[in-house]
């Protein structure tokens, strides 16, 4: 997982204090969501993670719903500039910066905090509405770096059929975890997994027929 980047516009993090402040809480909600589990995240216990009083976390965070909305976009704007790089990296093709950033992901769930982090979220997500939001706010940002890529490989494809194919995507990768994760049983085979997947991946993209997907639609 990449380290946390909070964005300054949270207003409590104005000041050095505050922003050291505002850091320690979502690392403390982080690690507690990865060590414990969705059960255990309360703000009684990120307070005590932080050594404070949950009056003083109030002054942070309002909520609970609060302080999963910044943890979880401070999570992905640690993976939002690297992705950046890649799309802006004049030195690499549109095939090598799509196999870039799928390496990159499926070598990533290999970490212990990545394994953890989002089936943790997925399940919180199941109980709890504002998890669920938060959860959109994870994968809307890879969707649309994924769509962009195709559409630089495949320009002819229309919105629908390049918004289908990254949800597919996310989707596969999202279930490697299961598989390639910290721990699992084929965890030290994942950079040869990563260039398998990465390649698999490029020959969909570019063996799909344009109209395959409202054709399957209209047959229904």
């Amino acid at each position: 997982m990449r380290q946390l980047k909070i964005q300054q516009r949270h207003e409590k993090a104005s000041s050095k204090k505050g922003r050291i402040r505002v850091e320690a809480i979502l690392n403390a909600a982080r690690d507690l969501l990865i060590e414990e589990g969705y059960a255990s995240l309360s703000m009684r216990k990120v307070a005590a993670r932080c050594h404070i009083t949950v009056g003083n976390l109030s002054y942070y965070y309002a909520s609970k719903t609060d302080l999963l909305n910044d943890l979880v976009d401070a999570v992905i704007q640690g993976y939002i500039g690297w992705w950046i790089g890649i799309l802006n990296d004049k030195t690499l093709s549109s095939e090598q910066q799509f196999k870039a950033l799928i390496t990159f992901i499926i070598e990533d769930l290999e970490t212990r905090e990545t394994t953890a982090f989002f089936p943790e979220l997925w399940a919180l997500a199941n109980h709890e509405e504002f998890a669920n939001e938060a959860m959109d706010s994870v994968y809307d940002p890879v969707q649309q770096m994924l769509v962009t890529m195709i559409k630089r490989l495949r320009p002819t494809l229309n919105t629908h059929e390049t918004d289908m194919l990254a949800v597919h995507m996310m989707a596969s990768m999202e279930g490697h975890t299961v598989f390639l994760g910290y721990g699992k049983k084929w965890m030290r085979k994942s950079a040869n997994m990563a260039q398998f997947i990465a390649d698999s991946y490029y020959n969909l993209v570019m063996s799909y027929t344009a109209g395959t997907i409202e054709k399957s639609i209209i047959n229904k």
